[in-house]
């Protein structure tokens, strides 16, 4: 694989995380005057004046908020609560130790010291009154480290239904209304825990189409879900008989009944998938591609969407090969099970006529899922990466005079539970392996993505930017050029 398209592919990667570090959005979305006390927060003003403020947050990116939080807000702050994933604890912690910084749940799953950090966060939030302000900070990851099962749920318990179904190919959506029913602090139950403060949540989104109910679970949104959407969900998976009996009992309750402080709460999205892409594009621009965004909700399990991405790297090659005109690009493109797909570049038609000259860049973004078969190690984007790859190399003779590559990585660093934030394929990539008597879909069908792109060429198609303390879902890139 050229080193260059390597480069490219890395630097407009980088471009969209740097779009989204958590301390550049506080800094552009926070005011604050000590003379008058008054905060101002986009659009919204906030008298802070004789109120006492209390900081919380938990996510994979809510370090760097709180950070920049604490240096505009400094002594006015009272007290404040953040928990962050393990490993990520930065050296330098708040110099009047208002803020403490407490790490759990490895691997991105809830753990005891997640649990012990959120029962903490409750017990603070619980003691608060009409002259306190709580600011919430809330990010990807969020779900696992703000964590804390109704009793007499056990911590097994929800983590082992939640595993399952995720292995059964449940989306976030999905997971997310089965965790609201079965914790103590989603699905806005920590709001309610806080009332009678005045809160505001400052969100960075992780979740496709950025519904604020669904983001880390929505702690401060009010869910009006039946609880039948939850047992629906499990037992869609065919799971539900497995399931044990203090799960089955709370679901089953008659009485969910709930009072949520509506006129107490204020919820703001600061950055999201949409910002990560802008920024890619502007990246690609700079780099001599012609950027072009198709869509920021993709989603679908990994092996469904592989052939719909293949779908779409045959189109535009015919297309650039002039075998096709411009109606026929747009209505094969409508036909594609890509969601949200964006067609808007075809309206222009400077650029349509590019799309014949210039080498393409096609950026998505979204969050997909893999249907867990094997025991491997890996993650979704190294498992798209690879079966991409292989697809690409079934298809190689209607891809004949062109190159293409494929970057598929998570914005937080993280791909699953590895040290990787996702891997690249290409159209050779198949080809080469059976040169070097490499069995790929040993690696596919055990989901062994990972282990893969570690010994394949000693790593050097694998994504490795270590946590980036941000999380707005995956990006991917899909660059297509003439042959040399």
């Amino acid at each position: 694989m050229s080193k260059l398209i390597f480069y490219d592919l890395m630097q407009i990667f980088k471009s969209s995380v740097s779009a989204v570090l958590p301390e550049n959005l506080i800094k552009k979305s926070l005011n604050y005057c000590p003379i008058t006390q008054k905060l101002s927060i986009g659009c919204e003003n906030y008298n802070l004046e004789n109120k006492n403020v209390y900081v919380i947050g938990a996510g994979k990116a809510v370090q760097n908020m709180a950070i920049e939080v604490e240096n505009i807000l400094n002594s006015k702050i009272k007290q404040g609560i953040i928990s962050i994933p393990v490993g990520s604890l930065k050296t330098k912690q708040s110099e009047n130790n208002d803020i403490q910084y407490l790490e759990g749940a490895k691997d991105n799953l809830p753990d005891e010291k997640a649990i012990i950090t959120t029962r903490k966060i409750k017990d603070l939030v619980s003691k608060l009154t009409h002259d306190d302000f709580l600011l919430v900070l809330i990010s990807g990851g969020g779900s696992a480290l703000l964590s804390l099962p109704k009793e007499p749920i056990t911590l097994q318990e929800k983590t082992t239904l939640i595993k399952k179904l995720a292995n059964s190919g449940a989306d976030i959506k999905e997971l997310n209304t089965v965790r609201k029913w079965i914790s103590d602090i989603k699905g806005g139950q920590l709001a309610m825990h806080a009332q009678p403060a005045q809160i505001v949540t400052l969100i960075l989104s992780d979740v496709v189409g950025d519904p604020i109910d669904m983001i880390a679970s929505g702690p401060t949104v009010l869910h009006d879900d039946n609880p039948m959407d939850a047992i629906n969900i499990i037992k869609n998976f065919k799971l539900y008989n497995d399931i044990p009996l203090s799960i089955k009992t709370l679901l089953e309750e008659k009485n969910h009944t709930k009072t949520f402080p509506n006129d107490k709460v204020k919820n703001i999205i600061l950055g999201s998938n949409k910002l990560s892409i802008r920024a890619a594009t502007s990246k690609a621009y700079e780099l001599n591609y012609l950027p072009i965004e198709l869509s920021n909700i993709v989603t679908g399990n990994v092996g469904d969407l592989v052939q719909e991405y293949v779908n779409l790297v045959k189109i535009f090659c015919d297309f650039r090969n002039g075998n096709d005109n411009i109606n026929n690009l747009q209505s094969q493109l409508k036909a594609l099970n890509i969601p949200g797909f964006n067609l808007n570049f075809a309206e222009n038609t400077n650029e349509v006529s590019s799309i014949r000259t210039k080498d393409l860049c096609l950026i998505l973004g979204g969050e997909t899922t893999v249907k867990v078969n094997g025991s491997g190690l890996g993650g979704r984007n190294q498992q798209l990466a690879l079966e991409f790859s292989k697809a690409l190399s079934s298809s190689s003779n209607e891809l004949k005079g062109h190159e293409i590559y494929f970057l598929s990585a998570g914005t937080d660093g993280i791909d699953g539970p590895t040290d990787a934030a996702g891997a690249i394929g290409h159209l050779n990539l198949i080809s080469q392996c059976k040169e070097a008597n490499i069995d790929v879909d040993m690696y596919i069908n055990n989901n062994d993505s990972y282990i893969f792109y570690t010994k394949f060429n000693s790593g050097e198609l694998h994504v490795v930017i270590g946590h980036t303390n941000t999380n707005v879902m995956d990006i991917h890139l899909i660059i297509i050029k003439k042959s040399m």
